[in-house]
């Protein structure tokens, strides 16, 4: 008798080997034929960025490597996250022990974060008259992905007869209160509390500003993963300001001599304050020099690498209307440079301003993956093992159906109780950002091009995945996840791997080159199920799962508000058009389609929608015959009252699955003209709502909408039987569940013990 030991939960069949050396062949034939037409029409419509990107990671990765230093990780720490044991405290200082600038010298003595219990970060949060702010700032830290967090208060004196005793009023976990009666200057508190700080890094918050949730998290995993010493990211003004700075990404000595290129909440190690002798006050008003600028070029000078996050601004300064209290009516940029210049002139030597240029272009990964000294489950819920913990990789969030779909999925789940933890591995310039859907239910949403180069992808992947201990991974599209899959699996073999694809068109080639690394897959319309079949997937790791819609969301009547905008009359028939502007949705056909039946003065055309293909859309909107009907409303914040005014809902896809506009347009009451494309036919073959057209083909749409608006007594039917079809769909809270039922059923397939086969 032979025992083998079989984690795969399906064989391959007997001749399927060359079944499959085929389809692969002819797939990635396909994807390379789509990848050129696609690149072909995003230089055409100026969206470079894009093409640049996919060369970047097609050709330079083996350049990048050379130019990587690999160092090896410290051994692993026993670092938890703080609990109650360290209460809220008010201490109040000793003046008498004061050293320079009124506040306690560096002690050299700050390594209490090696030991248990002890946090990795300390917030240091000054507060001089701005009592009536400093709650936001707390909460801003309390709300971090990152954990373990101390945070310290200075109360530094206050004059306005309120903040002493919001301040002293603070309490929680893991928060100290520092009050001192003498009056003391933003450099001297900052010191206070960095004394008494137990962190391995410090970030300074000033009381009136906040910082996003992700930030503190991120500045971690550059401070550990590539060595860097220093972390700030760019600014977003608030209050009596808008918009925004950018910051260098790594200033070295020389950048330091020209200006401030690190934001006062930069996170720094505090061995490195307790290096350069912490943080030097002057003065107020025309006697004050920016003690930051001055800090952070010392430790520059120190030898200090700076890493700043400049494609997201994660820090919000907010702007009073009269100046901030330290530095109204103070000096010159020009005069605080040569100020700051003059004092530390030892420092600035030609050997250390070379030195620091080469330090700043070195890349560093430490390895292995993941072995960051964060502690485990940042949401704090190690006390609920039952909790599910869900990855989602995708390849942009941008305006679109699939974002909608995954972020009413997501958002269900979340309320559930699941944790949920999203990332996007696509730059996205210049479309529009539909982020806010998913972080309306979860902090944990990273869009790596925002902050990472692409040669860092890799190591935050795996640094999440160590970190958060997923339960499953479900991937929507992204070729970067795709690539890492044969590693993950072989490093966290307990992680179920979900392939989610809603065409057999998009990413069937990517979902063949890592075929052996995925537990389960997932199709949104039969046709997607059927390709599954045929490359040898049982139907036990099979789900279809076709998207909901909930008709009662949905009128059936003429939003008011629409109407009035359009000026329509009630004998106007509306023909609309409401998605993402890509290129597989064809919205040009859409635009033409107006222009050829601009005779037709009972039909009126309005269009809604984002995307890469915006502008080529104006472009060709502007060459149409000034008679054509044509209304183009671009992004809007709400696209149901415009689905509701449709009488005739038109998609003109080349490329689809089983879209949500179409099924949202159905619950509307509206008659759908749609290319015979994907999942479309499936969704109106039982029903009388529908006609469908070759895709590309603009004369089968012409004589499609024209015979609609020719035959108003068919046209009613049809939309009477739009939403009896749509009333007889899954609801979404039934789509949701299925998705639910199939991550679980993906989880217990990959968790169950080793089958046996005995012989």
């Amino acid at each position: 008798m032979a025992l083998t030991l079989q984690r795969k939960p399906y064989l391959l069949r007997a001749g399927h080997q060359v079944e499959r050396g085929i389809s692969v062949f002819r797939a990635r034939i396909k994807r390379f034929r789509n990848l050129f037409v696609l690149a072909l029409r995003l230089l055409a419509s100026g969206q470079y960025h894009m093409v640049l990107a996919a060369m970047r990671r097609r050709f330079l990765p083996a350049w990048l490597a050379s130019r990587i230093e690999y160092v090896s990780a410290e051994p692993p720490r026993e670092i938890e996250c703080l609990g109650p044991a360290v209460g809220s405290e008010v201490e109040y200082l000793d003046h008498a022990a004061e050293g320079r600038n009124g506040a306690a010298e560096p002690t050299g003595k700050n390594n209490t974060s090696l030991l248990r219990g002890a946090p990795l970060v300390s917030v240091v949060i000054p507060c001089f008259n701005y009592g009536r702010f400093i709650q936001a700032a707390v909460d801003s830290v309390k709300g971090q992905t990152l954990k373990s967090v101390e945070i310290i208060i200075v109360e530094g004196g206050s004059t306005d007869g309120e903040t002493p005793a919001i301040v002293s009023a603070i309490k929680g976990p893991n928060i100290r209160v520092i009050m001192q009666e003498q009056q003391t200057l933003v450099g001297a508190n900052r010191n206070t509390g960095i004394a008494l700080a137990r962190g391995r890094y410090v970030c300074c918050l000033d009381a009136d500003d906040t910082i996003e949730p992700t930030y503190l998290e991120k500045a971690l995993y550059f401070l550990e993963a590539h060595c860097y010493d220093i972390v700030s990211t760019g600014i977003r003004f608030s209050g009596q300001k808008s918009g925004t700075i950018d910051v260098l990404e790594n200033p070295n000595l020389r950048d330091m001599t020209d200006g401030n290129h690190v934001t006062t909440c930069a996170v720094f190690r505090t061995t490195l304050w307790e290096k350069v002798g912490g943080f030097f006050d002057t003065g107020k008003g025309e006697d004050h020099v920016a003690e930051d600028w001055d800090f952070w070029l010392r430790c520059v000078a120190a030898g200090a690498r700076v890493r700043n996050i400049t494609g997201e601004h994660l820090f919000n300064y907010m702007i009073h209307p009269h100046g901030s209290l330290s530095s109204t009516d103070v000096r010159s940029i020009a005069e605080q440079r040569r100020s700051i210049l003059e004092r530390n002139r030892d420092l600035l030597t030609q050997e250390r301003l070379q030195d620091s240029s080469k330090q700043a272009r070195r890349r560093i990964v430490k390895t292995p993956y993941g072995a960051l000294p964060i502690p485990a489950s940042p949401n704090g819920n190690l006390s609920s093992p039952t909790t599910r913990r869900l990855l989602v990789a995708v390849p942009f969030l941008i305006v679109g159906g699939a974002e909608r779909l995954l972020s009413t999925v997501l958002g269900y789940l979340a309320r559930l109780g699941w944790q949920i933890t999203i990332v996007s591995t696509l730059p996205q310039k210049g479309l529009d950002d539909a982020s806010s859907w998913f972080t309306a239910f979860t902090d944990e949403v990273y869009m790596l091009p925002r902050f990472l180069h692409e040669w860092e992808f890799q190591s935050f992947l795996h640094y999440l995945v160590a970190n958060r201990g997923f339960d499953a991974a479900l991937v929507a599209g992204s070729r970067v996840f795709y690539e890492l899959i044969p590693d993950l699996r072989l490093r966290y073999p307990q992680l179920a791997i979900i392939d989610l694809l809603f065409n057999t068109s998009g990413h069937t080639a990517s979902h063949l080159d890592f075929k052996q690394g995925f537990d389960f897959v997932i199709g949104e319309n039969p046709e997607v199920i059927a390709w599954f079949k045929g490359q040898g997937w049982p139907s036990s790791c099979i789900r279809l799962i076709e998207s909901g819609v909930d008709v009662n969301r949905f009128e059936t009547t003429r939003s008011p508000e629409v109407e009035k905008r359009l000026s329509l009359s009630k004998d106007d028939i509306v023909v609309g058009f409401s998605g993402r502007l890509s290129d597989e949705k064809a919205p040009e056909v859409f635009v033409q389609l107006a222009g050829a039946l601009r005779d037709q003065e009972h039909l009126r055309f309005v269009m809604t929608g984002a995307g890469p293909e915006k502008d080529r859309v104006e472009t060709i909107i502007g060459k149409l015959p000034v008679e054509t009907r044509l209304d183009f409303l671009g992004m809007v914040d709400n696209p149901m009252p415009y689905f509701a005014t449709y009488d005739i809902f038109v998609l003109p896809s080349r490329l689809d699955g089983r879209p949500i506009a179409l099924l949202e347009a159905l619950a509307s009451g509206c008659a759908v003209v749609a290319s015979n494309v994907g999942g479309i036919p499936a969704v109106l073959e039982h029903t009388q709502a529908g006609v469908l057209c070759r895709p590309d083909n603009l004369d089968d749409f012409v004589n499609a909408v024209r015979a609609l608006g020719d035959d108003r007594q068919r046209l009613k039917r049809m939309k009477a039987s739009a939403r009896e079809s749509a009333a007889r769909m899954l609801s979404e809270v039934e789509m949701c569940e299925n998705y639910r039922a199939a991550i679980e059923a993906a989880i217990r397939i990959r968790t169950a013990p080793p089958e046996i086969e005995t012989s």
